[in-house]
This record gives structure tokens, sequence and C-alpha cells, in this order.
């Protein structure tokens, strides 16, 4: 048998044995706290990323839609410059013709 600081090695491991049932009851209770707490930080860890994705997706969706509306703007007023300059040249040839 061996021997381990004046204890034979059977003896040592029936105490180790004791000691790991111990430290396998308390790690069946803190099973559900790690197992909550990991739940806990996995969402957290899911919410910082749709917060960041959100954020960054949002500066390129508020681009786009400035964009969107200066180009609507641009069109209408090319529209309304080109029917006004229509509109004008129709009133001057209506009033070079009545003279």
């Amino acid at each position: 048998m061996a021997m381990l600081s004046n204890k034979p090695l059977s003896i040592l491991e029936q105490q180790n044995t004791a000691k790991s049932e111990e430290i396998i009851i308390h790690a069946s209770q803190h099973i559900n706290q790690g197992s909550l707490w990991s739940l806990v930080r996995i969402a957290g860890a899911a919410v910082q990323k749709f917060w960041w994705h959100s954020k960054a997706y949002g500066t390129i969706f508020s681009v786009m839609l400035l964009t969107l509306v200066s180009m609507i703007f641009l069109g209408f007023h090319w529209y309304s410059r080109k029917l006004l300059s229509g509109f004008n040249i129709a009133q001057e040839t209506v009033e070079s013709t009545s003279k």
C-alpha cells in the first residue's frame, strides 16, 4: 500500500470520495443558479448584439431615407420648373400672337 503523509492511499481515496460527494451536492444546488445565470448572460449578449446592429442599420436606413426624400424633392422641383417653364412659354406665345 502506498503511503502519503503517513496515511494509506485507500484512506485518502475514501476521504476524497466523501469530499467529492459534498462537492457534487453543492454543485447540483448551484447548477440551477448557474444555468439561470448563463441564460441571463446569453440574453444580455443577444440584447447587446441587437442594440449594436439596430444602431448600425439605423444609421444606414436614415441615410437611405434622407437620400430618398431628397430625390423625391428634386423630382418635384424639376417637374414643377418644367411645368412652369412650359406655362411661361405658352403664355408668351399667347401674348405675342395677341399683339
